[in-house]
């Protein structure tokens, strides 16, 4: 039996941290030796004194931190074993662990994120078609009748969306974001993308190059081809990024790791 503490730095974002309890979830479900604990730095109860200084001494065998380490994360690693799972910056604290085999290093262990569905995609207001980008994306949307929706501005809840997502600069952050949505019922568009091939497939995005019509991507994102595209980007994801090998990479990296 694994004992093993997963720690959420306050660097951790939003999308992020889901996607942290998502695999927590497929690991407990699937991994009869493990007994783990989720710390968030963000949380009242690990805010405590008391409750923070007696996690910091507790020996673990895998301590897992995500994002930026701590002031005190040098005492972790005194008496227990530590992963360091980071996104897109590579200052380790512990072994190096990243959720893309794209960008890895060799010596830099690999582990699956997982990226839950909707169980009741009820209908509301969002879920009415639009264009989903993040932010400035740096790309000029032509006019049309659709709604543009920045998802920057605003909390996602679970209910499901309908549209697409217009991604630009795709990095591991931003792919994350993209099967996040992907789940949701949005199409992607996206230059292209390593890390998109790895969980939506090569042909789970419509492909955005320098010769691109956006308004014909946007028709067919908002359209028919739109949401066959998402139905197939799903099952690839599914597939290929499911809760049972989402928990055998971790507890492969743990066995390793611990027999050190």
């Amino acid at each position: 039996m694994f004992t093993c503490n997963w720690y959420i730095a306050k660097s951790v974002n939003p999308v992020f941290a889901q996607v942290i309890r998502d695999m927590a979830a497929a690991l407990k479900k699937y991994s009869r030796d493990i007994d783990l604990k989720i710390i968030d730095a963000r949380d009242s109860s690990y805010k405590a004194g008391f409750e923070r200084f007696k996690n910091i001494f507790a020996h673990k065998n895998i301590w897992h931190l995500f994002g930026a380490a701590p002031f005190w994360w040098k005492i972790v690693r005194i008496h227990s074993r530590t992963v360091h799972t980071l996104i897109d910056k590579s200052s380790w604290a512990g072994y190096p662990t990243r959720l893309f085999t794209e960008g890895a290093n060799n010596g830099e262990g690999v582990i699956y994120p997982v990226f839950d569905s909707l169980v009741n995609q009820t209908q509301n207001e969002e879920t009415r078609k639009a264009v989903f980008i993040y932010g400035e994306n740096n790309i000029s949307l032509p006019e049309g009748d659709y709604e543009i929706f920045d998802i920057s501005q605003k909390v996602l809840r679970p209910e499901a969306l309908s549209g697409v997502y217009i991604a630009n600069d795709i990095g591991p952050r931003e792919a994350m974001r993209a099967g996040v949505l992907t789940m949701r019922g949005t199409a992607i568009a996206s230059k292209k993308s390593g890390w998109l091939d790895e969980i939506l497939g090569p042909g789970g995005y419509f492909l955005i190059d320098d010769n691109t019509d956006l308004s014909r991507i946007i028709k067919f994102g908002l359209g028919e081809k739109g949401r066959h595209m998402a139905m197939a980007a799903r099952h690839f994801l599914k597939s290929r990024r499911s809760h049972e090998k989402c928990a055998d990479s971790i507890m492969t990296l743990y066995r390793k790791i611990n027999a050190q």
